[in-house]
């Protein structure tokens, strides 16, 4: 009897053992950040997800901007991501990576992979909620700085652009939201009006 109970054991813990959920993170280096741009990637087929990063983001008062083609001049840090979900009794978070750039390359990464976590039972359950150690750790030390107005060319200055627009309706959100100053808004709102 007690080898059968020993031999259960064995063989519970081998079969375990296969079964992991592993996360890795390298926190963004160095922690300076103005505005993240998030990359809005086509081929993640959850429609929520991209949102998500940004409200994560944003509850660490981070500004963000989602983007396609060419990278925004005014970001300071870019992310890319890429997710896949997996059926197994339901639908759960199978892998998600992060990599998150600056002028000068990779400043931080995240990687969640539930690939090998067969018969665990936390790979389900929101993805939120398994993202959210991920981007904490990724952006845990950082601090916000001023958002990077780009330098314009003179003939670019006296020429009216809807991006002024555009910029001024940014500032304001960041305004109401809370993530700059009074004096920061003002500040930044006469830069750009200073431009036409």
């Amino acid at each position: 009897m007690c080898r059968i109970r020993v031999f259960a054991l064995l063989a519970a813990c081998a079969g375990m053992s296969g079964c992991s959920i592993t996360k890795t993170v390298t926190p963004i280096e160095p922690p300076q950040v103005s505005q993240v741009c998030v990359l809005d990637n086509k081929d993640v087929l959850m429609d929520e997800f991209q949102p998500e990063i940004q409200r994560q983001l944003e509850a660490k008062h981070i500004p963000t901007q989602v983007y396609t083609g060419e990278r925004p001049a005014e970001c300071s840090h870019y992310l890319e991501y890429k997710a896949l979900w997996r059926w197994d009794v339901g639908v759960y978070l199978h892998y998600a990576s992060f990599l998150v750039y600056d002028a000068k390359g990779v400043a931080g990464s995240a990687f969640y992979d539930a690939r090998r976590g067969g018969a665990r039972l936390d790979k389900f359950g929101r993805t939120a909620d398994k993202i959210r150690p991920l981007i904490d750790e990724l952006f845990g030390s950082v601090s916000v700085g001023p958002i990077l107005v780009p330098v314009q060319t003179e003939s670019a200055a006296t020429t009216p652009t809807p991006d002024r627009s555009a910029r001024l309706q940014e500032l304001k959100r960041l305004h109401d939201q809370g993530l700059i100053t009074d004096e920061e808004f003002a500040a930044r709102k006469q830069a750009i009006l200073a431009e036409i």
